[in-house]
């Protein structure tokens, strides 16, 4: 999670430079699932490697 809210930050870094304003709804929202799917992932490898070392 840290990961994304440091990519989220710098991407409202850039875009309020750029005179872009973000929905922080949408943005948190956004980055909430992205940690999730990542999360996800992850376990789902470790997983992958513990279930062949058990074999």
């Amino acid at each position: 999670m840290a990961g994304v809210m440091i990519v989220n930050l710098i991407l409202n870094i850039i875009c309020n430079m750029n005179g872009v304003d973000l929905n922080s709804t949408v943005m948190g929202t956004t980055s909430a699932v992205c940690a999730m799917f990542i999360y996800n992932g992850l376990i789902k490898n470790e997983k992958n490697n513990e279930d062949r070392n058990e074999r």
